[in-house]
């Protein structure tokens, strides 16, 4: 698979000496050697050993996950097992759809995904290194500046320091790209464009943080060959790369629309306060790091790990720019003084660096912005000037192209404030581009742009081996070049690596999950821990149920809150609000409890051991399996005016028929009764109530994908009209209300609460601020809607804006949650005194205000009550004793079915 790739990205006249398979595969071979190595103690037992940190085990359960996606049902492939029950899972973080290729596999055959996931990464990691060898030999054609740049690249500090993550290790398109990309500018042929489109394909969907970082090196690398080459193009080479592009479009569409999805469901973006705690410093590039040559003091401006290369490499690299003094021909006039300009703009930016403070907010970036401008503008006079004939891209121009390269990634890396030694000098390049392109919203981490700095290093330290071979005397060319390449190898070894052995492939407590036969969920405790949620996500490839644990990027706010329920803070633990929670996630069937780990709480440990001994209603115990508990959850009956369940798009699909049996808590003759069975909102069936019924309906309709699917089953009642008297007459409005009416406002007290509800069923958002909701003489909803008068300087006008919009006549009712007194506008008052209200929040922070009125009525004649403690006003009874008991609720698979009631009317 080699050969056709060397192929596709070298020069037509390959010269005697060039590489053929077996050397390829000796490169793999002996960087295959050195990565096992500077790993060490890893290949020692690969089944076993991985970092202690989180993200191993989260790449450790998305390769095999996405494999299988990918193999049995290809349209759910970004669908993952955990985070249950929110879809597209694999969205949340990389999805590794390349590493999946090789760690899929290898975990079908050994069933071990910690294996699978050592092997992958050594695999990969000696791809990146054969990768930089050849791009680097087939610019230079001098093996040993191949080798010393490929070292360079691969087992630099960064890559060391980074050995927890694969997906940093997953470099192997970014050399093989930048060279195809600049071979397609030289000689324009259709097989080069075809390389560099497929190995950025392959590379994007790797890892996505490479679809940006590399697809933004790009645009600079064409930017500077476009100016150097632009006059020598044909037509014909820009409809072949626009033909490119749209087939790239193509290959990467399912994966950006996955993630795209998620980000329209889930608001799932890095905002730019993220990259600014996420960003290199200057010194970065220059911090070092301990190895078998020196010692180094670990100093704090890297966010994540050192992006110097190495002084060795580093000085070599320094070398490689003495390409830059040999030009084909005299320069120009105008090439000289933009190259000065050049160096100028870079002298200016070394100045400010020194001086260690800002010169203006925005002096940096304009600095910046002016070096990549002058550099694209030196490209394109010296490009006019040799616009006579086609010429050979030598090492010169090699230089030039990844100097640029590594200017743009440089001030991109920097984030949005630049910093020298952790003081701002200046509002960094980022801040500027962050609102206008897209991409950078994907990406929190920006210093991760420092790897393609790395990769122009690496290669100009290749660069600089060859130009200091040529000027070496013959006899010492070997002993000097052998002893640089001794030195890197020094610098840069800082084995043995810190390892942990981990239980594999699977735990006793998994395969007691995995003997059960049917599908189902596991939640292991504590949860909101992301070594805890991490190893529940690798595990889960062991028993193969769903995991509600999950670890990434963005945080799950079901895990945070579901961790703040399951403390000891009263008389029965776990709470029942603890367990209504659990059970509201279908199909949830088994906790997980780990009593040795660390994270678990002694007082927590304590409490769950009590539990063991006597489990609370819904909790039934399994057993204890070596240091962990197992428990199943039993779906009790469940009373309530409105119950929930949450269940994944996924599971939802292949389980599309639901089948519930319910019955009233109250059987009245006096009241009309009736269960209503909603998806996401949306009515799928309303059946009448006066017995015990049962309802089965299909639900496979209008999934949220990513979200959470909400299946509500809703108890609604109607009392009849003789039974509207004067109870339900709204204050002295003179209206009456159709139903039983109340309004709740906590105001800013402990329990936030902003409620409307209209025999028994909840109209308002409960959402900060002024919750309304309109009903007409029927009782039938016309509108409801929340304006935060507190936080939104416009809610007022848009309040006003609403009220006036109704017919009189029209009822609405209000409460307020938090405070609703800060942006509250005279405007906004007279609009609610439109509706007979007489209170008035202005000077009131924090108050409660609760009230039922009428469109149209004079102030004062409302229902109202205002207040600093949590208020509310009613109309009709309380509905406090009616709903419904949930008897069974269950899901299953496609088959013929209808609505049913009691006496199997549909």
């Amino acid at each position: 698979m080699l050969t056709p790739v060397a192929d596709a990205v070298s020069k037509d006249a390959s010269p005697p000496n060039d590489l053929r398979l077996r050397g390829h595969l000796l490169v793999l071979l002996v960087f295959g050697g050195l990565v096992s190595l500077y790993t060490w103690p890893l290949v020692t037992d690969p089944g076993h050993l991985l970092p202690d940190n989180h993200d191993p085990r989260l790449y450790g359960w998305v390769m095999p996950t996405m494999f299988r996606n990918l193999v049995s049902h290809p349209a759910l492939l970004y669908h993952g097992t955990a985070f249950y029950p929110f879809g597209n899972t694999l969205t949340f973080a990389e999805s590794l759809l390349t590493p999946a290729l090789l760690g899929g596999p290898l975990f079908l055959l050994t069933r071990n995904p910690v294996l699978a996931y050592n092997l992958t990464l050594l695999l990969l990691w000696t791809l990146s290194g054969w990768a930089m060898f050849a791009v680097v030999y087939w610019v230079t054609r001098h093996r040993v500046a191949a080798f010393v740049a490929a070292l360079a690249f691969t087992l630099c500090p960064m890559r060391i320091e980074y050995y927890v993550e694969l997906q940093i290790q997953t470099l192997f398109g970014i050399p093989l790209v930048v060279f195809a990309v600049i071979r397609f500018f030289e000689d324009q042929r259709p097989r080069h464009l075809a390389a560099a489109l497929a190995i950025f394909w392959a590379q994007a969907v790797a890892v996505q943080y490479y679809t940006v970082i590399l697809g933004l090196g790009l645009v600079m690398v064409v930017l500077q060959c476009l100016a150097l080459r632009g006059p020598l193009w044909r037509v014909w080479t820009f409809v072949m790369a626009a033909v490119g592009l749209v087939a790239l479009a193509l290959g990467l569409a399912p994966t950006l629309r996955a993630y795209a999805l998620t980000r329209r469901e889930l608001g799932f973006e890095r905002s730019i306060e993220d990259a600014a705690l996420r960003s290199a410093d200057v010194l970065t590039y220059l911090e070092p790091r301990s190895n078998r040559l020196y010692h180094a003091a670990r100093a704090s401006v890297s966010t994540e790990t050192t992006l110097l290369l190495g002084f060795g490499a580093l000085a070599l690299a320094l070398l490689g720019l003495l390409w830059l003094r040999r030009p084909p021909r005299p320069r120009g006039r105008l090439e000289r003084a933009l190259g000065a300009a050049v160096w100028a703009c870079v002298g200016l930016g070394l100045l400010m660096c020194v001086m260690r403070r800002p010169v203006g907010r925005d002096a940096w970036s304009a600095v910046g912005a002016a070096v990549l401008v002058l550099i694209l503008a030196r490209h394109a006079a010296e490009g006019w000037r040799r616009r006579g004939a086609a010429w050979s891209l030598t090492e010169r121009e090699w230089v030039g192209i990844l100097l640029g390269l590594a200017a743009w990634a440089f001030l991109l890396s920097l984030g949005p404030v630049a910093r020298v030694a952790g003081e701002p000098i200046g509002s960094g390049l980022h801040r500027w581009l962050y609102p206008l392109l897209l991409p950078l919203h994907a990406v929190r981490f920006v210093t991760r742009f420092g790897i393609l700095v790395v990769f122009v290093g690496a290669c100009l330290a290749g660069l600089g081996v060859k130009w200091l071979d040529q000027r070496l005397p013959a006899g010492t060319r070997r002993p000097v070049l052998a002893g640089l390449t001794l030195l890197l190898l020094l610098e840069y070894a800082s084995f043995p690596l810190v390892y942990h052995a981990v239980a594999a492939p699977a735990r006793p407590v998994d395969l007691a999950i995995r003997a059960d036969p049917g599908e189902a969920a596991v939640l292991e405790l504590p949860t909101n821990v992301p070594a805890i949620d991490a190893d529940a996500m690798l595990w889960s490839l062991a028993h193969g149920k769903y995991v509600v644990n999950g670890y990434a990027g963005f945080p799950d706010p079901w895990l945070v809150g579901l961790s703040g329920l399951l403390v000891p803070s009263g008389p029965s633990f776990p709470a029942p609000a603890a367990l209504a929670a659990m059970r509201r996630l279908y199909p949830l069937r088994y906790l997980v409890v780990r009593l040795a780990d660390r994270a678990l709480p002694p007082e927590l440990r304590d409490a769950w051991l009590r539990v063991r001994e006597a489990p609370p209603p819904g909790l039934r115990f399994r057993g204890t399996f070596e240091d962990t508990d197992l428990y199943e959850l039993v779906p009790a009956p469940e009373r309530g005016a409105r119950i929930e369940r949450l269940v994944s798009y996924a599971f939802l699909l292949s389980h599309p028929r639901l089948r519930i049996m319910t019955r009233p808590l109250v059987a009245s003759p006096a009241l009309d009764q009736w269960v209503e069975v909603s998806l996401n909102g949306r009515s799928r069936a309303r059946v009448p109530l006066a017995e015990v019924t049962t309802v089965t309906v299909r639900l496979g309709r209008r999934l949220s994908r990513v979200a959470p699917n909400v299946i509500t089953v809703q108890h609604g009642y109607r009392r009849p009209p003789a039974a509207l008297d004067a109870r339900y007459r709204i204050g002295a409005t003179g209206a009456r209300a159709a139903g039983d009416l109340a309004a709740r406002s906590s105001g800013d007290g402990p329990s936030p609460t902003g409620s409307v509800r209209f025999n028994g069923v909840e109209l308002a958002a409960n959402h900060p601020g002024y919750n309304l909701a309109a009903l007409d003489s029927g009782g039938r909803l016309v509108g409801s809607a929340v304006f935060d008068t507190a936080a939104r300087e416009t809610a007022s006008d848009e309040l006003a804006a609403w009220i006036d919009a109704l017919a009189p006549g029209t009822i609405v009712a209000g409460a307020v949650r938090e405070d609703g007194s800060r942006h509250l506008t005279e405007k906004a008052v007279q609009a609610l005194r439109a509706l007979g209200v007489a209170g008035d929040l202005r000077g009131h922070v924090g108050a409660a205000h609760a009230f039922v009125g009428v469109k149209g009525a004079r102030p004062g004649t409302a229902l109202e009550a205002l207040g600093p403690r949590p208020v509310e006003v009613r109309v009709g009874e309380a509905d406090g004793g009616l709903g419904l008991e949930l008897m069974e609720f269950e899901l299953e698979g496609a088959a013929p079915l209808a609505v049913t009631g009691p006496a199997g009317a549909g």
